[in-house]
């Protein structure tokens, strides 16, 4: 082999080996901005969460034996996993954000403001925090000032999208569920549930919007009006509206794939007890 082939190979194999140092630098990165932004802990939570509103759901249709019920739960610990959620979220954040975006996004997390709107975010998601909201909601309501920054921030962020989206996909497993009970051994047809979903979707979307807002209301009435101007600051510029939108992206994705699977699981566990 020629010199000059070797050096040819050896600086192919350096750039590759290169590449695979930034690549694993801008995963890292990404997975620091996901941990200080509060995504991490809001993916570790999505399991309960949707538990919760399927046995919510599941309350209101028909009944569902408790032995049976407990191994939909256990199924959805087992197919609902975080790990798949932040795969596709990271993924996402990986093909849209620059490098320079996540310096742009992590300088903002770390400051102080940054940590004192996450801290508040993280607290406002809480089960006492719920429990708040409904004694307070009227009270929280009439800040109308408060109302019209809550809005905007929800528009900013997506979280009626976002909310939206999971209850759907909830709702349709409770759909599922229900029918393999009512009907054992039959086909299922979505298709005339989410045509009703769909005629239902401008009710809905009111309701989820009025508790967003509520909850952020809540959620930012200890920071000052300097404080979250300058978060809707933030939000507006192209970065944050970068890492939002691909979150979105990557999450909607992640949340078909697990529920889809969580939803096979249950059909397939009602339908074997029916057997």
């Amino acid at each position: 082999m020629g010199t000059q082939a070797v050096k040819v190979i050896f600086a192919l194999l350096i750039s590759t080996f290169c590449s695979l140092c930034l690549a694993g630098d801008k995963v890292a990165n990404l997975d620091k901005l996901l941990l200080v932004s509060g995504f991490t802990k809001q993916a570790e939570g999505f399991p309960e969460l949707v538990k919760s509103g399927f046995a919510e759901g599941i309350q209101q249709g028909v009944p569902i034996p408790q032995d049976k019920l407990q191994k939909i739960l256990e199924s959805a610990d087992n197919t609902i996993l975080p790990s798949i959620i932040m795969g596709e979220v990271r993924s996402s954040l990986s093909t849209s954000l620059t490098d320079k975006d996540v310096e742009v996004l992590l300088a903002w997390y770390e400051s102080d403001i940054g940590k004192k709107i996450t801290k508040a975010e993280e607290e406002g998601s809480s089960e006492e925090a719920f429990q708040n909201l409904m004694a307070n909601a009227q009270q929280l309501m009439a800040d109308t000032k408060r109302v019209e920054m809550a809005t905007r921030i929800d528009q900013l962020v997506g979280a009626t999208d976002m909310a939206m989206e999971m209850q759907i996909s909830t709702s349709i497993a409770v759909y599922s569920a229900v029918m393999a009970v009512m009907a054992p051994g039959q086909e299922i047809n979505l298709d005339a549930y989410k045509a009703q979903m769909e005629a239902m979707k401008p009710q809905m979307r009111q309701n989820v919007e009025q508790f967003i807002t509520l909850s952020f209301v809540q959620t930012y009435q200890g920071l000052d009006d300097a404080s979250l101007a300058k978060y809707e600051e933030f939000l507006s510029q192209p970065e944050a509206k970068k890492f939002n939108s691909s979150s979105m992206a990557g999450l909607n994705k992640a949340l078909t794939q697990v529920i889809g699977r969580w939803s096979g699981d249950t059909i397939s566990i009602l339908k074997s007890e029916a057997n």
